[in-house]
């Protein structure tokens, strides 16, 4: 007897720097709860009966590839908006 295959949903942010595994539909996601861990600071998502339906992992790329500091560093007043443009 062959088992049903669940499709599984990965989300790179690379701004935010994280990593989300959703194994549910992530239209079932109703609350957060925070990893209890003093070397972690990632988050399980659950649905309404609590049941885990997806982690994300917060700081997944190292300080070099972390684009939110690349461009604190890069901009002398980063609290100001700016437009990002990449020409092709």
């Amino acid at each position: 007897m062959a088992k049903k295959q669940k499709e599984v949903k990965i989300y790179i942010d690379p701004v935010a720097n994280t990593f989300q595994i959703f194994w549910d539909d992530p239209k079932k996601a109703y609350a957060s709860e925070e990893v209890n861990s003093p070397f972690r600071n990632d988050v399980i998502i659950k649905d309404k009966q609590g049941n885990p339906i997806s982690l994300e992992i917060i700081g997944v790329f190292p300080n070099e590839l972390n684009i939110a500091e690349k461009l604190k560093a890069t901009f002398d007043n980063p609290q100001k908006p700016r437009l990002l443009q990449a020409s092709l």
